[in-house]
């Protein structure tokens, strides 16, 4: 029997066709009905089959006096209730996540607001990676979300900054190398990577120096009236005229160490395009300028009318986010809607705006979390201090794979994966898909709505979560979220794609001015470390480490070195050394690459072996709560 259904990783969305016999799925097929991926879905996607059975939460399990133990639903749901009835609302959270469905997501929102009365709900994806992008693009166009992937068929020239599409997002990088011949691709990067190696100009510059790059950009637009006319009637253009005139190709090449050369080839591609557009990723947003970054390159944009290509990393992150899955948002927009929403749920809710992951996890932990399909003691800096806090919390995990975060929970919850969903999901261009269960889940898994439901029903509040089905909730959803008021609830279960709301509100430019990088180097720290992603994993590996094929087309965790520093310490590939950072140290087989530049080191994120993680300090930007990872200073010791 063969089912559709989307994948489970990025935020493409592809549609897979799923081949399953008896309650096995054997084999994986691409949809070549399918219009994202075009019928040419990635090898991640392609080797779901391979980990369907592996690693897998199958039962409820109470971890207690060191011993584990598998009880029922009943009685994991009866000893959460005993544990966390005690505590007031601000000393429990909630975290949503861009792995289940939209109705799961609003299921667990709705429990946190209307049944433990605390907006201390926040998701994993939403908050690590693009919660800057979200709210920039608001800031500057009305609206979180403008991506089109099809916008490719219509530019002519395309910034990538800070992202890598061929490793991160293949099914759109197939689409760019479609079109390669008709569009110019200028790869800013602080390391070369695939995408760089097919782009027409490949600009080096230093992470951490994003800001400086892109007002030197506005500034040679505007300076060469290579902007479109309207652009001088937006909201700020004088503004943002001053702001950039002193950013100068001088100072690029001081501060992000940019060749001259470099740079004007690449302002001149930009000026000189008709039909532009950028793809941006977590290269730029992860600093402790988040906010800022996104601000300047989508300057860059508004200068030149141009297209957001960007997508986002889980399949359904967008969707967790435009529920309103944040602490300092509601389903109905912001706290001025509460008479709204509490009139559309019958219930009253709590009006101080709760907490960010950060802030619950690591500035001022909780006392009780509720973490579903969410790895925080592998995907948050400062894990040191994160494992701590995780032990001292009452920690409830819901997940369907196993992972580092389960070995702290009181109480493991088992879910299925998504291909054993119903459901809706929200892709990275805002396109609303449906979630078909392909097979039944291992052992008693069950789903969060159902989860939650009867939890409700312990704290004498289940009429608030008495839907029959996955689509009442989505009924509600739909009723309730203005963004996705323009769906059709009907035709959505029914297998038709609908974008939610994607208007352009209003055109504003946003200056910024450059404040200094994350961290600088120094005689006890002279390498500055990155972190970029592998083709054949993804996020923190619990399902792409298990997979075989996978395996054998990835490097695992090493640090790449430049052959001129790898020959200054005298270390070779393959050998151990310590990295240290300010903040912790780990060790990791090194790489010899010409991939990095002289005095940078880089590393993947996802390894359970090596917490990369480790090594970053808890620095975030201020207003998104976006988490550094792309920029820490380190030193490299031989490992005894």
């Amino acid at each position: 029997m063969k089912k559709i259904s989307p994948c489970v990783y990025c935020g493409c969305g592809c549609r897979l066709v799923y081949e399953v016999k008896g309650n096995k799925i054997i084999k994986i097929h691409p949809d070549k009905s399918d219009k994202v991926s075009e019928g040419k879905p990635c090898i991640k996607g392609l080797t779901i089959h391979e980990v369907a059975d592996r690693n897998r939460y199958k039962h409820p399990v109470i971890k207690k006096d060191r011993s584990t133990k598998k009880v029922s639903w009943k009685r994991a749901l009866e000893y959460i209730k005993e544990n966390i009835k005690d505590l007031s609302p601000e000393e429990i959270a909630f975290y949503g996540s861009g792995k289940i469905t939209n109705e799961d997501n609003w299921t667990i929102l709705k429990f946190a607001k209307c049944v433990i009365k605390t907006n201390n709900t926040d998701s994993c994806c939403g908050r690590l990676c693009h919660i800057a992008t979200v709210e920039g693009v608001k800031n500057c166009l009305g609206n979180s979300n403008l991506t089109f992937m099809d916008y490719v068929n219509e530019i002519d020239t395309l910034l990538v900054i800070g992202s890598n599409p061929a490793s991160n997002y293949p099914v759109f990088f197939t689409k760019l190398l479609k079109r390669k011949n008709q569009i110019k691709i200028i790869s800013v990067q602080p390391l070369h990577n695939i995408t760089s190696r097919f782009g027409d100009v490949f600009v080096y510059i230093e992470p951490g120096t994003e800001v400086v790059f892109l007002n030197a950009i506005a500034n040679y637009l505007i300076q060469n009236k290579y902007y479109v006319k309207e652009a001088a009637k937006y909201e700020g253009f004088e503004r943002l005229k001053s702001t950039v005139k002193n950013y100068t190709l001088e100072l690029v090449e001081r501060i992000c160490k940019t060749p001259k050369e470099e740079f004007f080839n690449a302002c001149e591609l930009i000026g000189k395009a008709k039909d532009f557009g950028v793809f941006h990723g977590m290269g730029l947003t992860q600093h402790v300028n988040a906010i800022e970054n996104v601000h300047s390159l989508l300057n860059v944009l508004l200068l030149k009318n141009g297209k957001i290509l960007s997508l986002r990393g889980e399949i359904n992150v967008q969707g967790v986010g435009d529920i309103g899955f944040l602490p300092n948002k509601l389903p109905t927009g912001g706290f001025e809607t509460l008479p709204e929403l509490e009139k559309l749920w019958n219930c009253t809710l709590p009006m101080d705006k709760g907490k960010t992951i950060i802030e619950s996890l690591i500035i001022e932990p909780v006392k009780a979390g509720f973490i579903t399909s969410f790895n925080p003691a592998q995907s948050l800096p400062a894990l040191k201090k994160v494992h701590k806090n995780l032990r001292e919390m009452f920690l409830v995990y819901f997940d369907s794979y196993e992972s580092l975060t389960g070995e702290f929970a009181d109480v493991i919850l088992p879910t299925p994966a998504l291909f054993e969903r119903s459901g809706t999901i929200t892709t990275g261009e805002r396109l609303v898909r449906l979630v078909n269960k392909v097979r039944k889940p291992p052992g008693s898994a069950m789903p969060e709505w159902k989860i939650y439901a009867r939890l409700a029903k312990l704290f004498r509040k289940g009429k608030l979560l008495s839907w029959r089905n996955e689509k009442e909730i989505f009924e509600e959803i739909v009723r309730i979220v203005p963004s996705y008021r323009n769906l059709n609830p009907e035709k959505i279960y029914k297998g038709k794609d609908m974008f939610a709301d994607k208007s352009i509100r209003y055109k504003r430019f946003m200056p910024e001015k450059f404040e200094g990088k994350d961290e600088v180097r120094s005689k006890e720290y002279p390498f500055l470390l990155t972190t970029f992603r592998s083709k054949y994993q993804f996020l923190t590996g619990e399902m792409t480490e298990i997979a075989e094929t996978l395996s054998k087309g990835d490097d695992g965790p090493c640090l790449y070195i430049n052959p001129e520093d790898a020959k200054n310490l005298k270390i070779a590939t393959g050998e151990i050394v310590k990295v240290v950072s300010e903040e912790d140290s780990i060790k990791i087989p090194v790489k010899v690459s010409e991939i990095v530049p002289k005095s940078v080191v880089a590393a993947r994120f996802h390894y359970r072996k090596i917490l990369v993680n480790r090594l970053f300090p808890a620095r975030f930007d201020e207003e998104t709560h976006t988490p550094n990872y792309k920029c820490v200073a380190v030193r490299i010791e031989k490992a005894r």
